[in-house]
């Protein structure tokens, strides 16, 4: 089909001018006194209609593999059918060449952002150390220090911890499949755990967790980037109802055999025309604008590792009301 519609308009153009030979000669045989027959006009159409499919054939051939090569896998080569003529010859070497340059092209940036990768992931590995160090001077000195000061100092090698661990996790996203294991998980230990890891900062933010999960509540991922996701939730309703001296919900619903992990704060809600983009990277929105500073990426890569971990992040808000992070883990 494709051939035909290529060479459409040069057969009606053929036919056009057969056709305006014949009107002559038709007119000159009559200025002669003599008219060509019917069956003589029918002939030489057959003649030259025979020829003309002779040509298009022989040409069909030729071009063919030009016409079928898109059914070839092309995904990982350049490749293109040995050109029939001297114009595809030029368009095949041309596009070799571009072909080359952009591979090239994107195998040094693919090394660059290796590099990248692997530089971001070292670097963090080594800013815990002085974080660490940090942690076990404030503990020891925690009598000489007012508490006013202490709980600021906490407060910012959390903020601190939180970064290194974004910039680790987004540079880990980038090779995910090389990097995750899934496995059973007792859910409810994986969240005390992170409730237990949060537990100066429910404190200083005057916001109680309440855990009401089954204790028999199993669920299959991988535990390091699911309990990556739950410290992001987590982090987000604390700090967005801190003060308001409520209980942060963290339950489990069981719908036809499919869990759904909700964690539902009593904060500040989210503003409507916010929902639509809290998992755009980068995106504070009015809440991460006017209360406390925010990267906007917690939400962004705990989507994307839910995505990849083939389990489903949504977001339900009322705006000073609360919001409920809701995870929902499909069967495996």
């Amino acid at each position: 089909m494709a051939y035909i519609r290529d060479h459409l308009a040069s057969i009606i153009f053929f036919y056009s001018q057969i056709g305006l030979v014949i009107l002559i000669a038709q007119l000159a045989s009559r200025i002669e006194g003599y008219t060509i027959s019917n069956e003589n006009i029918l002939y030489m159409l057959l003649v030259v209609t025979f020829f003309l499919l002779v040509y298009h054939l022989f040409r069909y051939l030729k071009f063919r593999d030009m016409y079928h090569f898109t059914e070839v896998d092309t995904a990982r080569t350049a490749w293109l059918p040995d050109p029939p003529n001297q114009l595809t010859a030029q368009i095949k070497e041309h596009y070799e060449k571009q072909y080359d340059a952009y591979k090239q092209e994107l195998e040094t940036l693919y090394t660059e952002k290796k590099q990248e990768s692997m530089f971001i992931q070292q670097w963090v590995h080594q800013m815990k150390t002085p974080l660490s160090v940090m942690k076990l001077i404030l503990e020891k000195e925690m009598y000489s220090i007012p508490d006013n000061a202490k709980s600021d100092l906490e407060e910012e090698l959390e903020r601190i911890e939180h970064g290194l661990q974004l910039a680790l996790y987004q540079a880990r996203l980038q090779q995910f499949e090389r990097d995750f294991h899934v496995e059973k998980i007792p859910l409810t230990e994986l969240l005390r755990s992170v409730v237990q890891d949060y537990k100066s900062s429910f404190i200083r933010n005057h916001v109680y967790p309440k855990i009401e999960n089954d204790n028999t509540v199993i669920i299959y991922s991988d535990p390091k980037w699911l309990r990556f996701v739950l410290e992001q939730i987590t982090g987000n309703a604390i700090k967005y109802a801190s003060g308001t001296k409520t209980q942060i919900h963290f339950y489990v619903t069981n719908t036809s055999g499919i869990y759904h992990l909700h964690i539902k704060d009593e904060g500040i809600g989210i503003p409507t025309q916010d929902l639509k983009r809290i998992f755009d990277p980068f995106f504070t929105g009015y809440n991460g604008r006017h209360y406390q500073e925010s990267t906007g990426m917690g939400l962004y890569l705990s989507k994307q590792i839910c995505d990849a971990l083939n389990h489903k992040l949504s977001v339900h808000s009322k705006v000073n009301k609360g919001t409920t992070v809701s995870i929902r883990f499909d069967r495996s």
